[in-house]
């Protein structure tokens, strides 16, 4: 992590070379750092040499260490909001129920610095270990006995290894014997095909100049990059994050086109007959373009929504070319009445009427924590808000919705142990209910590909 740190501030305008890194080793020897928070003010002690400085180190620090690039935003609280750290932070903070009641961003953003720059700094100071040595201590074909941690943990680090003078035919090699091992998720460590560790194959770790296996680059120093996620074992019960979005993509493309058929090459069938002595062999033009058809209805609103949203976006948004032009996103909030939106901020209202114009054909994913009043789903006028209030229950909708498309899954982000407590169960009464986990996008992937045989 301190090795980038050099650059991230030549990009910030400042003149600093290897003699900085030296320079705050030497800090922590001394036993001046013990946090984020006190690395940051002795660097900024190393580093500044005027007041004007401190502003643009400040930017410099929050974008290496926290990953907060404030460049694209007009305020640094947007910036902040923004940042997959503070998303990170804020959906476990939901999860675990230490946060409730409505939401204050600029409070939970103050939260957010103070408990980031009040951590250990044991996760965050690498001792770089000679890749060399590391391999030759470490056996390819150990056997994986159990997880490193519990599902869904993340495991920090505190080693980093360049792997930039190992050949990459000997980690391809290693990697597949290590595969043949590994039947569980591992993080932190330095020998399975992970994360947050410093293995030569993984992701989101500190193993440099090695192989990235199925999740985002953390280092951007990788190789050769493997994006299929069957390379390493995830905890298909997980909430999805953008640590296991690619495994999360991999089972939404699982989805089957349903417009199998093929077109018959009548010349060519005709010249492959004669030839034949009057024997018919088929010959069928190229398969056609997939032309799965996907609707996504999205919840964007209220506060229990909004980090979700963002995943299902990201999510969608990276497979579209699965679903070249046929990808139709619309908005609403709690329930569905007699219209959604076509834009995030809901202001282009459309009838459900009209969406209901489009092919029975379409798959139709819908997003909602299903975190709402009894009133707002079973009642007639029972929406929250006027513009939307319906003399039709949107139950009702939800049924009429799913008689003109009957492949229908809704995707839930709440654990599924806290479904009683909602509506969720109304719902379900009318669509399959799967979670916001790879194995929720799996089951809907099996369950799209099956309803369409009755």
């Amino acid at each position: 992590m301190f090795s980038g740190f050099p650059e991230t501030l030549r990009q910030y305008g400042f003149k600093t070379d290897v003699r900085t890194l030296l320079d705050m080793y030497r800090t922590m020897e001394m036993g001046l750092v013990t946090n984020l928070g006190s690395l940051f003010d002795v660097c900024q002690h190393l580093i500044c040499k005027s007041r004007r400085e401190i502003a643009p180190y400040t930017l410099a620090f929050w974008d290496h260490f926290l990953g907060i690039d404030t460049t694209n935003f007009n305020t640094i609280d947007d910036a902040i909001r923004k940042s997959s750290a503070f998303e990170h932070w804020l959906s476990q903070k939901l999860e675990t129920g230490k946060i409730s009641g409505e939401i204050d961003y600029e409070k939970l953003i103050d939260q957010f610095l103070n408990e980031t720059l009040q951590s250990d700094l044991q996760a965050n100071i690498q001792k770089e270990l000679d890749a060399r040595k590391h391999l030759d201590d470490d056996n390819p074909d150990m056997a994986d006995r159990k997880s490193n941690g519990p599902p869904g943990v993340l495991q920090a680090t505190d080693k980093m290894v360049d792997y930039s003078k190992i050949s990459l035919e000997e980690l391809i090699e290693r990697m597949k014997r290590v595969m043949e091992q590994q039947k569980t998720a591992h993080s932190g460590g330095g020998h399975w095909i992970g994360s947050h560790g410093f293995s030569p194959y993984g992701h989101s770790g500190h193993g440099l100049n090695g192989i990235r296996v199925g999740g985002p680059a953390h280092a951007g120093t990788a190789r050769k990059v493997l994006g299929d996620p069957s390379f390493y074992p995830v905890d298909l019960d997980a909430p999805i994050t953008d640590n296991n979005m690619d495994a999360a993509l991999q089972a939404l493309k699982n989805i089957e086109d349903i417009h199998p058929d093929r077109k018959l090459n009548v010349k060519r069938t005709v010249e492959e007959t004669g030839r034949n002595g009057g024997i018919v062999i088929p010959h069928f033009l190229r398969e056609q373009q997939d032309r799965t058809q996907v609707l996504l209805l999205l919840d964007n609103g209220g506060n229990s929504m909004w980090v979700h949203a963002r995943k299902v976006q990201m999510l969608f948004a990276k497979i579209k070319r699965r679903f070249p032009q046929d990808l139709k996103t619309y908005y609403f909030h709690n329930a569905i009445y007699d219209q959604v939106y076509e834009d995030e901020a809901r202001r282009k209202p459309v009838t459900l009427r009209k969406v209901m114009e489009n092919s029975p054909d379409y798959r139709v994913f819908i997003v909602g924590d299903a975190y709402m009043g009894p009133h707002e789903l079973l009642a007639p006028f029972g929406s929250i808000e006027f513009r939307e209030e319906s003399s039709t229950p949107s139950l009702e909708n939800l049924k009429t919705l799913h008689e003109h498309f009957p492949f229908v899954v809704w995707i839930n982000p709440t654990p599924k142990q806290y479904w009683n407590r909602t509506i969720a169960p109304y719902v379900q009464q009318v669509f399959q209910m799967e979670p916001l986990t790879i194995n929720g996008i799996l089951e809907s992937a099996k369950y799209m590909n099956g309803i369409k045989h009755f």
